[in-house]
């Protein structure tokens, strides 16, 4: 459907005010007015609600407004590929990751992505999980793979797998010493308790992962005396690896580290406490067929982590 001056509607949308909005737009406000009406007209239906102050979407307001979104970012994305085409300039893919799950991800699935896209350039945005979420509502990226964020008004996301969250230590710690506890078969950790006066290795107290940890330690009564504080998780793998503490880590994380050999891997709670992996991105927001590709490669991926069918 084509919509005449759609960013006169997105402007009332945002501003809640037509006389605010006909400020932004250098229009004046009875033309703003007789804008409305007649697109409330011509689709029959009543967008704001004029019963409020400031103005409220109704209903039909929130689908209309959504739909333009969608039809601005697609118009957008139009004429970036039609430029790059007649530029000759090679299609970008970016993707948000974290730092540990790029180095984790890439060796494997861009083998596998770069033979049906070998035109596609891939630009991998490392940065801390909470900065993703903010990369992807501005749609600097094309989509990220993270926790789900808890704010999804302007985002969507597709659940990769409910990955187990694993204790790791090394073999030699009294606690763990006589332990068979290899990554590929954990035991289940019962003792958390004893952890409480050792070190512990934690991601910062506002990321998903640590609140899943912080509200079963808070469950079970636990108050661990000893956190050390990192960002990085192949930080919290290499410090388990040298007796320098335990670390609470996604499995899919600690794979590709080169001191298996050396850590003893724990599950926690029966059944084993998951954290969620997702794809995320723009609400309404376009994903082309080589971003799609990369998303399923990527679900194809994780299912080698699916010790129990739980996505």
């Amino acid at each position: 459907m084509f919509v005449k001056n759609p960013e006169y509607f997105l402007t009332i949308a945002k501003e809640r005010s037509i006389s605010k909005a006909a400020e932004q737009l250098y229009l004046s406000q009875p033309y703003l007015s007789q804008y409305l009406a007649k697109l409330e007209h011509t689709l029959g239906v009543a967008l704001m609600d004029r019963s409020h102050t400031p103005l409220t979407l109704t209903t039909a307001g929130e689908v209309f407004y959504a739909y333009l979104e969608r039809q601005s970012y697609l118009d957008r994305q139009l004429f970036s590929d039609l430029r790059d085409i007649q530029d000759r300039n090679r299609p970008v893919l970016h993707i948000g990751v974290s730092p540990w799950r790029g180095a984790m991800l890439l060796p494997d699935i861009l083998p596998l992505f770069t033979p049906q896209f070998p035109d596609v350039q891939v630009v991998l945005h490392e940065a801390a999980v909470p900065e993703l979420t903010k990369l992807a509502e501005d749609s600097v990226i094309d989509f990220c793979i993270m926790h789900i964020p808890s704010d999804l008004t302007e985002l969507s996301y597709e659940l990769i797998m409910r990955e187990h969250v694993f204790l790791i230590g090394h073999k030699s710690h009294p606690l763990l010493r006589g332990l068979d506890s290899p990554y590929d078969r954990p035991l289940q950790f019962t003792q958390l308790r004893q952890l409480e006066r050792e070190r512990i290795i934690m991601l910062p107290s506002d990321w998903r992962l640590a609140k899943l940890l912080h509200n079963t330690f808070s469950v079970l009564n636990i108050d661990p005396q000893n956190i050390l504080v990192t960002t990085n998780n192949t930080t919290a793998i290499n410090l388990a690896a040298e007796n320098m503490g335990f670390a609470f880590l996604q499995e899919s994380g600690i794979s590709r580290t080169p001191y298996l050999d050396r850590l003893a891997c724990f599950t926690i709670g029966d059944p084993p406490l998951t954290c969620p992996t997702a794809v995320v991105y723009k609400k309404n927001g376009f994903l082309s067929p080589a971003a799609r590709a990369f998303i399923d490669l990527t679900k194809e991926f994780y299912r080698r982590f699916n010790r129990d069918g739980n996505f």
